[in-house]
């Protein structure tokens, strides 16, 4: 059989999930039983917004480790994906300032249902640089800095002929364009190590701040096919959402706050996805907007760009056996 011929075992097994879960199968094709196995560039942008707790002074954070590298194995209905930042990818300027710096990101996804997903990530950066340099915070060093997130996201795709997993994670494939409502649940945990000591007596140094934050979010995606193979994605989401803020001193005192803020997202992609090989560009933006900046350890804008290169090879029987346990007994 050629690597391009799709198994017989294979066109089964779609014809029963498109009839289990009952979406139109004209409009998707799953590849469960294949092991898709992806590799990814990405440029992340993300940028905190910290206020000084005396008002006095703002800092525009930008992790150092701006350039990742990483890679995904999904099968059935689990995703495992890491990324990181190697050495060669810090700037030629940097390269002193970046010696301990890391940022490494990992996840891990799956679906209750066929429509129900949940998501799992957690993130760790050290080393920041300022982008918002005055006069009286240029010989301030954030290479130092450390920023741990453990976030969880439950969300809902309401058009079962809307494949979520052809855009997001390749384990599908969109035959006809269509779109979906999609409200989502997001709910983090954050904490950071500011490692900044300043030597005047007045100053009481900020030792630890831990942020928990859960947004409630509604958003639109729609993909367009061409050829069965060619797509492009647009998205659009907002939400509101809650943040609870506790700052630790290092004279042994705590201060508390919390405050609402506003979220805006915005999503694209753009790409080829056939039976064996996919590939394709994505962008996404995403603004955390407190009412109060105070109250928050940062104000949060969220924003990164990545290129991807997949290809799906077949599974066997002890694989199948193994993850199939999973599907029989919790219905995944």
């Amino acid at each position: 059989m050629s690597s391009q011929e799709i198994r017989p075992y294979d066109l089964e097994k779609q014809a029963e999930h498109a009839t289990l879960k009952e979406y139109d199968s004209t409009y998707r094709v799953n590849y469960f039983e294949n092991i898709i196995i992806k590799v990814f560039s990405t440029t992340n942008t993300n940028r905190f917004q910290a206020q000084s707790l005396d008002g006095e002074n703002l800092f525009e954070l930008e992790p150092l480790g701006e350039y990742l590298i990483g890679a995904s194995f999904d099968y059935k209905w689990v995703a495992l994906e890491v990324s990181w930042t190697p050495n060669f990818l810090f700037s030629s300027v940097e390269k002193e300032l970046a010696k301990s710096a890391t940022n490494i990101s990992t996840s891990l996804n799956f679906f209750y249902s066929d429509q129900w997903r949940q998501e799992l990530k957690y993130t760790y950066i050290k080393g920041f640089r300022n982008n918002r340099v005055t006069e009286s915070t240029s010989n301030i060093d954030f290479s130092n800095t450390v920023f741990n997130l453990i976030q969880g996201s439950t969300f809902f795709i309401a058009n079962p002929n809307f494949s979520f997993r052809s855009y997001y994670a390749q384990t599908e494939r969109q035959l006809k364009s269509a779109g979906s409502f999609i409200p989502r649940m997001i709910y983090s945990f954050a904490f950071t190590k500011p490692n900044l000591v300043f030597e005047v007596p007045e100053v009481n140094n900020l030792d630890e701040i831990r942020s928990f934050d859960i947004v409630a979010q509604v958003g639109y995606i729609h993909t367009f096919v061409i050829n069965k193979k060619w797509y492009a994605t647009l998205g659009l989401h907002s939400g509101a959402g809650s943040n609870f803020s506790k700052y630790f001193f290092v004279n042994n005192t705590e201060e508390n706050f919390d405050s609402i803020f506003f979220t805006y997202e915005s999503e694209a992609a753009i790409g080829y996805n056939s039976y064996r090989w996919f590939f394709g560009l994505s962008g996404n933006w995403r603004n955390y907007n407190n009412n109060n900046n105070e109250s928050n350890q940062f104000n949060r804008d969220f924003g990164f760009f990545s290129l991807h290169l997949g290809y799906r090879f077949n599974d066997n029987k002890p694989m199948r056996k193994f993850f199939g346990w999973f599907e029989d007994h919790l219905g995944f």
